[in-house]
């Protein structure tokens, strides 16, 4: 299928485009000015909005992570028997550990009462009741987590960790525009802090909390500067800044002082105090901050009882925008003169090299979306164009091949579930209906065996019981594997597990001459599994693997994470006799086998199939004659239903 376009469309677009450029060429200069004041200062307000937004977003992101990490220590089984047992040891380890991965300055544990079992930052701090703490009281009266921001007084902060009081405490430096009381310092500190019960046996036994202190803390107002302004300067400052204010005193900003230092200490003005501390309100106008103008945006941060306590603030440098609007206005004149001048030149090349290649592109794009693949796009030139044009042709037949293999894969999967279950069906009901007349064959037979034991017909009896009785072992088999049991699932390490099984297959007189080396990474995550049902599908790749190699040979069974896919994976490669390629496709089908005759049912490989189905896992071998085997199992570490 091949695409063209019109040939008159060069003589419509090039009168098009000379017309429109004569015609708004004089109005243009007229409003031009008028356009660039009123809609680039109206993009920037709009813009510090949205970034204060980010910032928000930001800022209770990092109180949201804090609350599930406090949600999850309360959760843990050992720490809440620890609370009880009053195992000091175990609790100072395990919060010291959690306090630094968090990167968090308080982590404590309380008694019902707020009495301090644990400071994980002054261990040897203890015993002291945490009095008019809201999260504490918020906690004990409705027995719920609780997060957000809260003001914690030096005598709080002196009994954390050593710094933690004089990281706090800021000096307070005079402004202009600041007509409140004068202090000298603020020695309180601003911090994110959550809070969470500890319940055992559904009785709460203590009260777990963390927080961040945000004074002299840095890496808010700079995460929230790098994601949203990037590093850009105007005349040497930076184009955009963020604060965090705890009452009207800076506590964290990046907005510098004349000599190149943070503005910490320095106030916010009066105005904007009253607008945003003291009515609770979004301010969004020009402000002097330091000694700049800036377009800004201040939001009210509150604390659990709702009060205001602090500000979060975003802001443009104003001169950022009147140097885009001198510069536009100086470059939208130029462009007037000299765009009816090159608007032919522009037209024809437009036309030739790029509007025509790009139309055929996105008219392709259009029949791909609606699923036809048989497209061929012509290509005319070797320029980059002409390269896009072979790439895409390239492009769909990948596709093509792509979904062939992905219906030929989901074909088979649902052939195999499709077989799998059907035979399942049968072989339940054909195995219930053989084993009652088996039962009487045995019975009679091991009657008849006692009574003629010393005849000429003992053997033949012999052979009536023991192939009785493998019968019946088949029957078992057959409806061990028509029989869907309910996963018992726990967390484990399949090391753990592969390591018992082997423990017991080595002794197997199969093993004898077999040599099984492991290679088990050791930090492999746990993952959720039946480990009975797991070990039967080891001991079958193991057995499998053993008479694959009657003279001897060697096993090698691995263990590995794979990052990409989130799942543990499991090979078990021998150097037996492998499997020639006719038979590859069958090996899981119930009732296939290459064994001797009486050596195999068939369904060890499609029960184990099977099991791994039902983790939500993946199967797959690959094999050659005489090259061995190579079976691979990957298992999915995140939690997954039965």
């Amino acid at each position: 299928m091949k695409f063209t376009i019109s040939t008159n469309i060069r003589d419509k677009l090039m009168m098009s485009l000379i017309s429109v450029v004569l015609v708004t060429g004089i109005s243009s200069s007229i409003v031009g000015l008028w356009i660039i004041k009123s809609n680039v200062v109206g993009q920037a307000y709009d813009n510090v909005q949205s970034y204060l937004t980010t910032a928000e977003y930001i800022y209770n992101h990092r109180i949201h992570i804090i609350n599930l990490f406090m949600d999850h220590l309360a959760s843990l089984p050992y720490l809440k028997t620890a609370i009880v047992t009053r195992d000091r040891q175990l609790l100072v380890t395990k919060l010291r550990e959690m306090m630094q991965s968090l990167n968090i300055d308080v982590l404590n544990i309380t008694d019902p009462d707020g009495k301090v079992l644990v400071r994980a930052g002054n261990p040897g701090v203890t015993g002291d009741i945490i009095t008019g703490d809201p999260y504490i009281e918020y906690v004990k009266k409705t027995g719920k987590p609780c997060w957000g921001s809260d003001i914690m007084p030096k005598k709080h902060l002196d009994l954390e960790r050593q710094g933690l009081a004089a990281q706090a405490c800021i000096g307070i430096v005079p402004a202009k525009l600041v007509q409140k009381e004068f202090m000298h310092y603020v020695d309180d500190g601003l911090v994110i802090k959550a809070a969470a019960p500890v319940f055992k046996n559904g009785k709460l036994v203590g009260i777990i909390y963390g927080a961040r202190l945000l004074n002299r803390n840095y890496e808010f107002v700079d995460r929230i500067k790098n994601l949203v302004f990037k590093d850009e300067k105007i005349n040497g400052f930076d184009m955009g800044s963020a604060t965090i204010f705890l009452g009207d005193v800076r506590i964290s900003t990046n907005v510098k002082r004349k000599g190149g230092g943070r503005a910490i200490g320095t106030r916010i003005s009066n105005e904007v105090f009253q607008q945003v501390h003291d009515r609770g309100k979004l301010w969004l106008d020009k402000a002097f901050v330091v000694d700049k103008w800036y377009i800004s945006a201040y939001s009210p941060i509150r604390d659990i009882r709702n009060n205001v306590i602090g500000v979060l603030y975003v802001g443009l440098l104003e001169e950022k925008f009147d140097k885009v609007k001198r510069e536009t206005t100086f470059f939208f004149l130029l462009i007037i003169i000299f765009s009816t001048l090159i608007a032919i030149f522009i037209t024809s090349y437009l036309i030739h090299h790029i509007i025509n290649p790009v139309k055929t592109l996105v008219e392709a794009s259009n029949e791909i979306a609606r699923g036809n693949y048989t497209i061929s796009i012509p290509v005319e030139s070797r320029d980059e164009l002409g390269y896009l044009c072979n790439t895409f042709n390239l492009m769909v037949a990948a596709i093509v091949e792509r979904d062939n293999k992905l219906k030929e894969q989901t074909q088979k999967q649902i052939a195999q579930s499709e077989k799998l279950a059907s035979l399942g069906r049968l072989a339940s009901g054909i195995a219930h209906e053989i084993n009652n007349p088996l039962t009487g064959v045995l019975t009679y037979s091991s009657v008849l065996l006692e009574d003629l034991r010393d005849t000429e017909y003992r053997e033949d009896l012999d052979v009536i019981v023991g192939e009785t009785l493998r019968c019946r072992k088949i029957v078992q088999e057959i409806l061990d594997f028509a029989r869907e049991t309910r996963l018992e699932k726990a967390r484990v390490n399949l090391n753990g597990v592969i390591h018992d099984a082997l423990s017991i297959l080595e002794k197997n007189f199969n093993f004898q001459n077999v040599k099984i080396v492991r290679k088990f990474r050791d930090t492999i995550p746990e993952v959720w599994c039946d480990v009975n049902l797991f070990k039967s599908v080891i001991n079958n790749l193991a057995l499998n693997a053993a008479d694959a190699m009657p003279d001897g040979g060697t096993l090698e069974i691995a263990t590995d994470y794979n990052e990409a896919e989130d799942s543990v994976v499991l090979t078990f490669a021998d150097t037996g006799s492998g499997i020639s390629e006719e038979d590859l496709d069958k090996i899981f089908d119930p009732f296939f086998t290459t064994k001797e005759t009486g050596k195999g049912t068939g369904l060890g490989l499609a029960v184990s199939y099977g099991i791994v189905q039902r983790h939500k896992g993946i199967i797959d071998v690959k094999s050659s004659p005489g090259q061995g085997t190579t079976f691979t199992i990957m298992l999915p570490v995140a939690v997954v239903d039965a």
